[in-house]
């Protein structure tokens, strides 16, 4: 191999190697802060959606007042008794319709809060998701890129007692005294 490849190539492969493991754990991190956004406007918008239910309740309860004080009035205008028989039940049916829709109100309101909430947590546990999978993604770039130059250093012959790289003794794992086990490891 001419000693350009010999030097440059692993060095290239290298810096490659290390791209590839930098981009992946920066697309991790990205992917994280990305859900955890996501998920804070999630939780605002939960928020939001309850907020918005108790101010229609409120708004249906005042109504609600309203519409039993012109009942009672209009019952007072016809001189007919608000306290007892018709006039009373229509207060109470009248009172009935306002809280249930008051009740219909909240609960959807509680509905959207949670549907808000879970796809906070959706979208966090997918930011997660990707961070963890961008890791293994590194991982797998940093050993696949190690193989390649372990590879080309075999055919550059790095690996041989012949290598200029590679002396002979302690380097190669021999030692060059006659002494049985010496500097052997």
């Amino acid at each position: 191999m001419a000693p350009f490849a010999s030097t440059a190539l692993p060095i290239m492969m290298g810096a490659g190697t290390g791209m590839q493991i930098g981009s992946s754990l920066a697309e991790g991190r990205n992917a994280e802060r990305i859900g955890e956004a996501r998920a804070n406007v999630d939780r605002a918008n939960a928020a939001a959606a309850m907020r918005f239910a108790e101010e229609e309740a409120k708004i249906k309860l005042e109504e609600g007042r309203r519409l039993l004080a012109t009942q009672k009035a209009r019952f007072a205008a016809g001189n007919i008794r608000v306290d007892v028989g018709s006039p009373l039940v229509v207060a109470a049916q009248s009172r009935a319709d306002v809280l249930k829709d008051v009740g219909f109100i909240l609960e959807r309101g509680e509905v959207r809060r949670q549907a808000y909430l879970n796809a906070a947590n959706l979208e966090r546990y997918q930011g997660k998701l990707i961070k963890r999978r961008s890791m293994w993604d590194a991982i797998s770039a940093g050993l696949s890129g190690t193989a390649n130059i372990a590879i080309l250093g075999e055919a550059a012959g790095w690996f041989t007692s012949a290598s200029p790289s590679l002396s002979s003794g302690y380097a190669s794992g021999y030692s060059a005294t006659t002494t049985p086990g010496a500097g052997r490891f």
